[in-house]
C-alpha cells in the first residue's frame, strides 16, 4: 500500500477527479468536441483514476466515502441549475435517459468491496467498464455502418467488435504479463470473456452496461481462471453454438437483436449453472415458438422487456439452484415455459376471429407446451431412476413422474383458462400493450407456484 494517511488519500481522489471535471469542461468550451467524446472521457478519466485504489487503500470505508461524495455531486450536476448548466454539460450534453455516469462510481465501489484485496478481479473489470464502452461509442460513431436493433434503437457491428477487441486485449495483456496463468488458459478466458461481456453489453439499456459489464467480467473471471484449458473450450463452443442458433432464426423471429442475443446468453447461463438438461426448455420453446408463429412483417416489436418476462421466473429458479442444488426447481423452470408458450398461443388465436375450431386450436397450444417443452425436461430429470420398465411396473419413481407430468398439464391449464377472459380486455379494442407483458410474467410465475405446491407439501 502507498504510505498515506486515509484521509489524504480521499483529498486527493476527490481532487484529481475535480480536475477531471474542469479540464472537460474546458475542452468543451475551447474545442468544441464531440458531446458523447466528452461523455466518454469521464468513463475512461474516471477509470484511470479508480484503477490505483487497491493499492492506495486496505480497507473500504475511504473508497465508499469518495464514492458517495462523487455520486452527489454528479446527481447535483442534474438536478442544481447553476451546475446544469456549466459543469453539467460535460455529462448531460448528450440527450438520453440514462444515469450510467452514477452506475460508473457504484460498480466502482462494489468491486472493491468483492474483491477483497484480489487485484486481478478489480483491474480486468474496470478496465473493461472504461476502455471497451469507449472504444465501442467511438467505433460506432465514426465507422458504424452495419448496424442492428436494440430495444433501444440501433448498434453497430463495427462498434460491438471493437468492444470485443479491447476486452480480449484487456484481459489476455493483463493475464498474460502479470499472473501465472498459461498461454493457453489466458487465451481461453480472454475469449470467451470478451464474448460473453459483449453480448450482455449489447442487451444492457439505460446505462445499466456500467452495471452487467463490470459485475458479469468479474464472475466470468471467478469462473474460469481456475479451470483448465479444456473446460473453457467446451465451454466456448456452446456459447457460439448458441449464438449461432438464436441468430439462425433471425428472419423468422420477432425478437430485435438485442433480445436475440439475450436468448444466447440466458442458454448459456442454464448450461453453466444448471447443466444441459436446463436447457431442453428454453430451447424447445424457442424454437417451436419461432415455428408456430413466425413473424409476418418486417417489424420486430419484441425487446429485451419481452425477453425478461419470459426468463424472470426461470432465472429465479436457476440461480436458487445453483445455490441450493435442488434439483425439482428444474420442473418450475420448465413449466414457466410452457406456460408462456401456450400463453402466446392463445392470444394469437383469439385476436384471429375468423379461424374455425378456436377450442380445438387453444387445446393445442395447451398440448403443445406442454408436450414439446415440459414433458421432456421432466422426463429427463427423472432419467436416472426411471426407465421404461419402471414406468411399465408402475414404481414409486415412476408414479411420482407420472404425477409430475399431470400437475404440469394442470398447472397449463389453469393458467389457460385465466388468461382467455382476459384476452379481450388486454387485446381490445383498444390494445392495452403495457398490460401483455405484466399478465405473461404473472401467468408464468404462477404457473411455477402451482408445480411447486407439490414439492413442498
Amino acid at each position: 500500500m502507498i504510505g498515506l494517511s486515509p484521509f489524504l488519500a480521499m483529498v486527493l481522489c476527490l481532487g484529481m477527479f475535480a480536475m477531471l471535471m474542469g479540464g472537460l469542461k474546458l475542452l468543451e468550451k475551447k474545442a468544441h468536441v464531440h458531446q458523447e467524446i466528452l461523455r466518454k472521457g469521464v468513463h475512461v478519466g474516471s477509470g484511470i483514476l479508480a484503477l490505483p485504489l487497491p493499492w492506495i487503500f486496505d480497507e473500504v470505508w475511504p473508497v465508499i466515502i469518495i464514492g458517495t461524495l462523487i455520486t452527489s455531486t454528479l446527481i447535483a450536476t442534474r438536478t442544481v441549475p447553476s451546475l446544469r448548466r456549466t459543469v453539467g454539460t460535460v455529462m448531460g450534453g448528450v440527450q438520453r435517459n440514462t444515469i450510467g455516469e452514477i452506475y460508473f462510481v457504484i460498480s466502482v465501489v462494489i468491486l472493491f468491496l468483492i474483491s477483497q484485496g484480489q487485484w486481478l478481479l478489480y483491474v480486468i473489470p474496470l478496465l473493461t467498464m472504461s476502455l471497451a464502452d469507449t472504444a465501442a461509442a467511438m467505433v460506432g460513431i465514426r465507422y458504424g455502418q452495419t448496424q442492428y436493433q436494440t430495444s433501444e434503437g440501433v448498434k453497430s457491428v463495427e462498434g460491438s467488435l471493437a468492444f470485443f477487441l479491447v476486452t480480449f486485449f484487456s484481459t489476455h495483456l493483463v493475464l498474460l504479463l502479470f499472473t501465472d496463468t498459461g498461454r493457453a488458459e489466458s487465451l481461453l478466458i480472454s475469449t470467451i470473456l470478451a464474448l460473453l461481456v459483449m453480448m450482455l453489453e449489447l442487451l444492457s439499456w439505460r446505462g445499466l452496461d456500467n452495471i452487467f459489464v463490470p459485475f458479469s467480467t468479474h464472475a466470468f473471471l471467478r469462473l474460469y481462471l481456475e479451470s483448465d484449458a479444456q473446460l473453457i473450450l467446451f465451454h466456448l463452443t456452446v456459447a457460439i453454438v448458441l449464438v449461432i442458433f438464436t441468430l439462425a432464426w433471425r428472419r423468422r423471429s420477432k425478437l430485435d437483436d438485442s433480445a436475440l442475443i439475450g436468448c444466447a446468453l440466458f442458454g448459456y447461463v442454464a448450461f453453466t449453472l444448471g447443466g444441459w438438461q436446463w436447457l431442453i426448455a428454453p430451447l424447445g420453446f424457442f424454437a417451436l415458438y419461432v415455428v408456430l408463429w413466425p413473424r409476418s412483417s418486417e417489424r420486430r416489436s419484441h425487446t429485451i422487456y419481452t425477453l425478461l418476462t419470459m426468463i424472470g421466473a426461470p432465472l429465479f429458479c436457476l440461480f436458487t439452484y445453483a445455490v441450493t442444488d435442488i434439483h425439482w426447481l428444474l420442473i418450475p423452470f420448465a413449466i414457466s415455459f410452457a406456460s408462456h408458450l401456450t400463453l402466446n398461443g392463445i392470444s394469437r388465436v383469439t385476436l384471429q376471429s375468423e379461424m374455425n375450431n378456436r377450442f380445438v386450436q387453444i387445446l393445442g397450444t395447451i398440448g403443445s407446451g406442454w408436450i414439446f417443452v415440459y414433458a421432456p425436461t421432466v422426463v429427463l430429470m427423472f432419467n436416472q431412476d426411471v426407465g421404461l420398465g419402471d414406468l411399465t411396473a408402475l414404481k414409486p419413481e415412476a408414479m411420482e413422474l407420472m404425477a409430475d407430468l399431470g400437475i404440469g398439464l394442470l398447472a397449463i391449464g389453469i393458467v389457460a383458462l385465466i388468461f382467455l377472459p382476459l384476452t379481450k380486455r388486454i387485446y381490445g379494442p383498444p390494445l392495452r400493450a403495457n398490460l401483455i407483458n405484466p399478465t405473461f410474467a404473472c401467468l408464468g410465475l404462477f404457473a411455477s407456484l402451482i408445480v411447486i405446491i407439490k414439492w413442498i407439501i
